[in-house]
């Protein structure tokens, strides 16, 4: 039987109307074409193999998703060139920042606080000179000669390294009480009708915003050292809203808080006048709850338990001296302190960038719903 297969297929081939030529094609040919039908046609295969296969292709596919989805946030990131308005003057939340968060939980939040002129813009933008120049605008000629502030509410500026900072307006500034006096605004029912006690009250709760939300608050003055304002930073740490009261075993949050001296002469930098700011400070903050002895200091090293105080000295950007260069590598070293400090956990449970704002929102409104608040206001003179 086999032989005869073999003679008609063989007759087959060996057609009159082939010529000689295509004969040797026609057996390189035919092989190819039964190769090919093998792989196109339906055989029987086993559950196993057909599961395996399937959990093969699954796991791939998963696979090149996971590797593709980090990439594809990372693109996504929006990369800002100025600060935009996260909270305005009458303490509402703005909603253009959450464009600029992402699903991810290895983010910072620096923030600043200080009476006006004293230069906290001007440092967060020194800060953030390697993304973009000027990111927080400063003081012109035409605020110092009007005595008023550039800065209203809070402003947001987040960097490509996930850095968000936070620039707030000054802290018991007259011009914030002249705009409130010229213009008729909505008060609220924690508002009194004494204007210093609304803004002494408002920006305890500024102040009391920060200390829950942020990582590091940058306290700027430029000069040591204002009784009114220690006492100040006491009374928001007071005011400070609990975080939860759920958590028996949760260690209420308190952020970093760094002594920045800004405008800084040179005998400031003298080891007895620092020694004697050293004193004065771990004096006063001695029973604070705030983590003031962090390592964010002048040194070379970071050392956990040195006091968080660092000195900047005067601005000069039309004279490039040796002045300027030591103060470019204070700034340097700053901004390396700054990211390297340890991150406490603002709450229990783990929070995201957007989880993060939608945190914040929750602190704002139990600062303005807050007891204690409105008690504080009614016994200040």
């Amino acid at each position: 039987m086999i032989s005869k297969k073999i003679i008609s297929v063989m007759s087959k081939d060996m057609d009159p109307k082939d010529n000689e030529n295509r004969m040797p094609m026609k057996v390189v040919d035919r092989p190819t074409f039964i190769l090919k039908t093998r792989e196109g046609e339906s055989r029987a295969v086993s559950p196993n193999q057909r599961n395996g296969n399937k959990k093969e292709n699954d796991s791939q596919s998963a696979m090149a998703t996971k590797l593709t989805d980090p990439r594809t946030v990372v693109t996504m990131c929006a990369e800002m060139k100025s600060c935009i308005k996260f909270m305005d003057e009458n303490m509402q939340l703005c909603e253009n920042p959450l464009e600029f968060l992402y699903d991810q939980q290895d983010f910072l939040v620096v923030g600043s606080l200080g009476a006006q002129g004293v230069g906290k813009s001007t440092i967060l933008s020194l800060l953030t000179s390697n993304y973009a120049p000027d990111v927080f605008p400063v003081q012109s000629l035409s605020h110092h000669e009007s005595g008023a502030n550039c800065t209203n509410g809070i402003d947001f500026f987040v960097t490509k390294n996930r850095v968000i900072y936070l620039d707030t307006q000054p802290i018991l500034s007259a011009s914030v009480i002249d705009y409130t006096a010229s213009f008729d605004q909505k008060k609220s029912p924690t508002d009194f009708v004494n204007v210093e006690t609304n803004l002494e009250l408002q920006s305890l709760q500024f102040a009391a915003f920060l200390y829950s939300v942020c990582h590091i608050v940058i306290f700027v003055q430029d000069w040591f050292v204002d009784p009114n304002i220690v006492r100040f930073l006491q009374t928001a740490e007071m005011l400070k809203p609990s975080t939860t009261n759920m958590d028996q075993d949760y260690v209420e949050y308190y952020p970093h808080l760094l002594f920045l001296h800004n405008k800084a002469e040179v005998q400031d930098f003298m080891p007895s006048s620092i020694e004697t700011m050293k004193d004065f400070y771990n004096k006063v903050f001695a029973s604070s709850r705030l983590q003031t002895h962090s390592g964010l200091d002048m040194s070379s090293t970071s050392t956990e338990g040195q006091l968080n105080l660092f000195l900047i000295p005067e601005i000069k950007p039309d004279e490039e001296t040796l002045i300027g260069e030591n103060e470019k590598h204070l700034i340097e070293k700053l901004r390396m302190k700054i990211h390297g400090v340890s991150r406490s956990a603002m709450m229990p449970s783990s929070l995201t960038e957007k989880n993060w704002y939608h945190y914040v929102s929750k602190v704002m409104d139990a600062i303005k719903k807050s007891h204690l608040s409105s008690e504080y206001g009614r016994l200040m003179p």
